[in-house]
């Protein structure tokens, strides 16, 4: 069995999230179509090159970006589907649906069955871009053409039901996150200072300026036993050392910068670190997470985890069991809960070691793979029998 799995960038192969999707399979050899070369989009390394890609780029002279507007020409149609013939594919993944948009065509005219992956933009606030013409184009050439929509969890289901996506067509599938590569024994003691984590870019949806107001609380209410640590980079980086500098925060705030996926930086952030926060926020734009990938990561690592009652997050965190979870903004709450797991290291102990348990037997990538192929699997029996 042999799966196409097409990005709209080589970028995005550097998504662990994409990724390791692609490297995991049991059953399928993975093939690799990919349209426009743009680098950005992730900080894993893509070491595999042994898998085999069409990487339609490389034939052009011009490389615009023209997602919202356009599809794929009529020539990159052909030799797609000239790809995925000659390599005897039996089924198409694509991946982002405002991506599977310009592949479109490819999804109606390919004999093979597609399956389409949201992730959380795409569903949130893409459909709205253009005055709606985002939408337009999810209802009448993605949702119309797709055999399967996947989406990662109930909250994303009901997103996608609410832009137009038939109900029958939705699986919920969560991709998984290897948890073998972040699951460390850790000890649960009682130290001087500790530390806090955050682990993502940095753009409004993760939070941060929830998380830097419930430091604040934290100081307010003469807690100073611990550092925030604020790994990553991205578009707010400037307002938020600005906002730290506003606020008085640079002894107990540090911005890391970005590491890459599976690094010796990245292990160390996590094994460094006593407590995990991702506090998620439906953005201004109205922008939405899927399911975090560092909230599984932490979880593995045994960190006790602080998120919030948005999108996915609370179908993998259970209240005061597995992890702990507040409302978007309540900045009393999430300080409260910072402040109980830096006095108690017996709740630091007991909320990570069963947040660990549950990550490593629910969440894991290898689990969830073969989830994913049986998806494919009976799919691929249902093209055969021409339902």
């Amino acid at each position: 069995m042999k799966v196409a799995h097409f990005v709209r960038k080589n970028g995005q192969l550097q998504a662990s999230f994409i990724l390791n999707q692609i490297l995991n399979h049991v059953d399928f050899e993975p093939f690799i179509v990919c349209r426009f070369n743009d680098k950005s989009g992730g900080f894993a390394k893509f070491s595999n090159e042994s898998i085999k890609k069409l990487e339609l780029y490389k034939e052009k002279k011009i490389n615009l970006d023209l997602k919202y507007l356009f599809k794929i020409s009529n020539n990159d149609i052909k030799k797609i589907i000239r790809f995925i013939n000659d390599n005897n594919i039996t089924i198409n993944h694509f991946h982002y649906g405002s991506d599977a948009f310009i592949y479109s065509e490819v999804i109606k005219n390919a004999k093979q069955p597609s399956v389409v992956s949201f992730y959380g933009y795409d569903c949130s606030t893409y459909p709205d871009n253009f005055f709606g013409y985002g939408k337009w184009c999810l209802n009448n050439y993605v949702f119309k053409y797709a055999d399967r929509i996947l989406a990662m969890s109930p909250d994303m289901k009901n997103d996608l039901i609410k832009i137009g996506c038939p109900e029958n067509k939705i699986i919920i599938h969560y991709h998984g996150s290897d948890t073998s590569k972040f699951n460390f024994k850790r000890n649960y003691y009682n130290k001087e200072k500790l530390t806090i984590l955050i682990l993502c870019s940095l753009v409004q949806k993760k939070g941060h300026i929830f998380l830097l107001k419930s430091v604040k609380k934290l100081l307010d209410n003469n807690i100073h036993n611990f550092n925030l640590r604020i790994v990553g980079t991205g578009e707010l980086e400037k307002d938020l050392k600005q906002f730290v500098n506003k606020m008085n925060l640079n002894n107990y705030v540090s911005f890391v910068g970005a590491v890459g996926y599976d690094s010796k930086e990245m292990h160390n952030e996590y094994e460094n670190a006593d407590i995990f926060v991702h506090p998620s926020v439906v953005a201004p734009n109205g922008a939405k997470e899927g399911i975090p990938g560092t909230i599984v990561e932490a979880m593995s690592s045994g960190l006790p985890v602080i998120s919030t009652y948005h999108a996915g997050i609370p179908y993998i965190i259970d209240n005061e069991k597995t992890g702990f979870l507040v409302k978007e903004h309540d900045v009393n709450d999430l300080a409260e809960k910072i402040k109980n797991l830096i006095e108690n290291n017996d709740l630091r102990a007991k909320i990570g070691s069963a947040g660990q348990k549950f990550a490593i037997e629910n969440l894991d990538l290898k689990l969830k793979e073969k989830e994913l192929e049986k998806i494919y699997l009976d799919l691929i029996e249902e093209k055969n029998n021409g339902k």
